[in-house]
């Protein structure tokens, strides 16, 4: 019964959401969650915030990319709407480039829900984006969406995250520190991307995902691939892959543990092949630097953005090597991309 519910409100936003053509020399850079608080020490965008601006300045804009913002921009449950803009008045300031110089469009999530009913603000705000792509369809929400009923429980929500959690520095609850949650949105999300046929981004979850897998799934497919891979590799190449399984292998054995924890099935959606329909683009708030999705050359890729000091692993990073950000600190890393007509082929054939 529930999930009726949710696929009937998924329904709706999807048919109520204009469509808009996404040529295939567009540009394009998704994030979600920032999280915008007062700066102060339990905002948790401040860590990576320059980092942050620095990507956007140098990358993004320099590179012409139209930007997506989906959801979860202000932490309007913690903090007020005036404190975040005159905290961060020069990340607006960007956002105000973006807008005038390449194109600049903003979905609400769960947490910046309140800026539906602050009429005085000059934001284009939506509640999804639909692009349409060589026949296809790309449907970008933020996921709180995918949950039942989040508009009922939004103001019981703030009143307890920012009159009690936050004054007593409790733990966030939100779905993105709840692994159950995050299982059931992508679930949802999945289930009803798979129905349409389309591809969903979404952010909600704070966890990556490129074609519906997650981690877990992920480095269960790369060692497969691997090992395929080594039997008739030459000796030196064995060694290489070798040493790759035993690192992955390492990695796999920490998520499993994590899962085991968490009281979860290991396997996200408990089917044999994974439909490539659901995308998560992450969060900028991450402890080891940021995530994004990026569009352009008829492709879509996971990128990871970094420091060394905070991200040491991804500079060993075998399968494609960081590139440096000019003459910042900084480095940028493709972790997984894909033709997007290779993606749609996939949609249309295993679904």
């Amino acid at each position: 019964m529930n999930q009726d519910i949710i696929f009937h409100n998924l329904e709706k936003l999807y048919k109520n959401t204009p469509e808009t053509e996404l040529n295939p020399n567009d540009r394009v850079v998704i994030f979600s969650d920032l999280h915008l608080g007062n700066g102060g020490e339990r905002d948790d965008f401040r860590k990576n915030a320059k980092l942050f601006t620095t990507v956007v300045r140098e990358y993004y804009l320099r590179n012409q990319f139209k930007m997506i913002l989906n959801g979860d921009i202000e932490e309007l449950q913690k903090f007020n709407y005036a404190k975040i803009r005159s905290s961060w008045k020069h990340v607006y300031a960007l956002f105000d480039r973006l807008k005038q110089e390449t194109g600049l469009y903003r979905i609400v999530g769960n947490h910046d829900w309140e800026l539906f009913s602050m009429h005085h603000l000059n934001e284009n705000l939506r509640s999804a984006i639909k692009y349409k792509y060589n026949g296809n369809e790309i449907f970008l929400f933020h996921g709180h969406q995918a949950v039942e009923f989040f508009e009922k429980h939004y103001l019981l929500s703030k009143i307890f995250v920012r009159y009690i959690t936050k004054p007593l520095r409790i733990k966030n609850i939100s779905t993105a520190y709840n692994s159950k949650r995050k299982f059931k949105v992508e679930k949802n999300a999945y289930l009803f991307s798979s129905r349409k046929k389309i591809v969903s981004i979404i952010g909600h979850t704070h966890r990556p995902l490129f074609e519906s897998l997650s981690k877990t799934d992920y480095l269960k497919f790369t060692i497969e691939q691997l090992i395929r891979q080594y039997p008739k590799a030459k000796p030196g190449r064995k060694k290489s892959i070798e040493r790759k399984i035993k690192r992955l292998k390492r990695e796999l054995d920490y998520h499993y543990l994590k899962n085991q924890q968490s009281n979860l099935n290991n396997s996200l959606y408990n089917s044999q092949l994974a439909i490539p329909c659901v995308f998560n683009s992450g969060t900028v708030i991450g402890k080891r630097g940021i995530t994004s999705l990026e569009i352009a050359n008829e492709r879509i890729y996971l990128v990871h953005w970094f420091h060394p000091r905070k991200s040491r692993k991804y500079l060993e990073y075998t399968e494609r090597s960081p590139e440096r950000l000019g003459n910042t600190p900084y480095f940028r890393l493709v972790l997984k991309q894909d033709p997007l007509d290779y993606v749609f082929a996939r949609i249309k054939l295993l679904t």
